[in-house]
């Protein structure tokens, strides 16, 4: 139903354009606003009538200005089918019926307008409270989501992808963020972002894609999504991590999902993006226990020698950086290439194995590596 306040500010907005009198009524017939003040608060039997009855519409003649209205026309405000009030203006029936039909069709533009602006807020406030369910709450069910996703409309099945994204700004620029991420033409309706509580800015995307062909594309997808995005914080000098998750086509699992984003976050913290499936390895690598890394690898830490292991972790951890490309390698480390060569060879002659030649090696290495560090 039209609000009072709405109703006092169209009355102002209005009045500009027109000396007529308009009064607006709600669904009791009360006067709600209008140009003469003393008539606020009081009941018009017309405008009641057109409320509860089937008119859309009633000229008011003299013969009728003892039946608390005077003359003029009057017509119901439809908002979706819906009857919200009733508008009115004063005089001669004849003279103001063009004016009538502008004021009514303006009166419920602006309502129209209003209620798309409450829906989108009713639903970017949803939006939040499910995101922040799936991030924080630690006993929800799949009941707890569905309330959500029915109300939004969102398809729980559709393949998403979280991407997290650590850059670091204050609070109006985050926002600034947000909003470019909300406005890309990549966004749909079956997308959701936020802020989380420690900073990040965090969406999960659809993946519209035939399942043949998703692991191929997906990674472009982002990239297209994100360039704009990438495009702003170049621009305005910001450094940005940008962490993106397995695939997910079940809502229970993103909560998990997230949870390797942030993985990623916290053992990475490097500039650039990183997708999750190119660090499988390293994550699982994490998350064996101690006790078992030493049963495979202790010996060999302590007899190798320190200066064997300070050779091993900076040399193999450039390789694993620079995805094995002995010139970018070098480049990291500063040294000739050759260098870099005589480094392996020492590695290689001692373990008997060689990364760049057999995968089975380079994994090995590669947890041996991982294992150091953690030591």
């Amino acid at each position: 139903m039209i609000d009072r306040l709405f109703a006092e500010r169209l009355i102002d907005k209005i009045s500009q354009f027109t000396e007529y009198n308009i009064n607006v009524m709600d669904e009791d017939g009360i006067i709600i606003a209008s140009r003469m003040k003393e008539r606020v608060g009081t009941f018009h039997e017309v405008a009641y009538q057109l409320m509860k009855g089937d008119e859309d519409s009633r000229v008011v003649t003299k013969e009728d200005s003892d039946k608390g209205v005077k003359c003029g026309v009057n017509m119901v405000v439809h908002v979706n089918k819906r009857k919200e009030g009733v508008v009115g203006l004063s005089g001669d029936p004849r003279e103001i019926m063009p004016v009538a039909k502008i004021v009514k069709m303006t009166v419920e533009l602006m309502l129209e307008y209003e209620s798309y602006k409450y829906e989108n807020l009713r639903k970017y406030n949803l939006k939040e409270q499910l995101i922040h369910l799936i991030l924080y709450s630690d006993d929800f069910v799949r009941e707890d989501l569905s309330k959500y996703t029915v109300a939004l409309n969102l398809d729980e099945e559709l393949i998403r992808v979280p991407i997290l994204i650590e850059c670091k700004s204050n609070t109006i620029r985050q926002e600034k963020l947000r909003q470019l991420l909300e406005e890309n033409k990549f966004f749909t309706r079956q997308d959701f972002i936020d802020i989380t509580r420690e900073g990040f800015l965090v969406i999960f995307k659809s993946i519209d894609c035939p399942i043949g062909y998703i692991m191929q594309d997906y990674k472009y997808m982002i990239a297209e999504y994100l360039a704009a995005f990438l495009q702003y914080i170049r621009k305005a000098d910001m450094k940005a991590g940008i962490y993106i998750g397995p695939l997910q086509n079940d809502i229970m699992y993103y909560r998990q999902a997230y949870l390797y984003c942030l993985w990623m976050q916290k053992n990475i913290k490097k500039e650039g993006s990183y997708y999750f499936y190119d660090y499988i390895v390293k994550y699982l690598e994490s998350m064996a226990s101690m006790s078992e890394f030493n049963t495979v690898f202790l010996m060999l830490k302590q007899e190798l020698g320190q200066k064997f292991i300070d050779n091993y972790l900076e040399t193999i951890g450039a390789l694993i950086e620079n995805e094995y490309n002995l010139n970018k390698t070098s480049d990291r480390l500063h040294v000739h290439k050759n260098t870099l060569v005589y480094r392996l060879d020492k590695i290689r002659e001692v373990l008997n194995m060689n990364p760049l030649s057999q995968n089975s090696n380079r994994e090995f290495m590669e947890c041996f590596y991982y294992y150091l560090l953690r030591k």
